[in-house]
């Protein structure tokens, strides 16, 4: 690819970080069939129309400070532009979501209940109401932590 952030390392395709982060909100906010699309294109979230070319991403946010951080909209509220979007930890994303349905108590019923093997990540996902990968966050304690 042209911009140089995918490469083949060992026979497998590898993203730089930041063209991960630019993947994921085209896949939020541009595909209706994407996972989380509900929590972000379908109750409409936009991205700034400049980022649909990843060369303006990466100019307006620069490169990831710290592998401890991801990118975040600092309203939730309002879409992917430059003066809403920062690099945060999961820990400050965790409690910045609108349709957050979980608080400390729940986080830490969920680690309880993986931590017994009795529950997959997906059961306990269904149980609460979230995502698999929500829950696989909170069991490594990446958020809710």
């Amino acid at each position: 690819m042209k911009h140089g952030e995918v490469k083949w390392i060992n026979g497998k395709r590898v993203a730089s970080p930041e063209y991960r982060a630019w993947q994921a909100v085209k896949n939020r906010v541009l595909n209706p069939k994407g996972q989380d699309y509900k929590h972000y294109g379908g109750r409409g979230v936009t991205m700034d129309p400049r980022w649909h070319e990843f060369g303006n991403f990466l100019s307006d946010m620069g490169r990831r400070p710290s592998p401890e951080l991801t990118l975040d909209r600092i309203d939730g509220n309002l879409g992917y532009f430059k003066s809403n979007c920062r690099w945060a930890t999961r820990k400050v994303q965790s409690g910045n979501r609108d349709y957050c349905i979980l608080d400390q108590q729940k986080a830490d019923e969920i680690r309880v209940k993986y931590a017994s093997r009795r529950y997959t990540q997906q059961q306990l996902a269904d149980q609460y109401g979230v995502t698999q990968s929500e829950v696989s966050q909170i069991t490594r304690a990446e958020a809710w932590i």
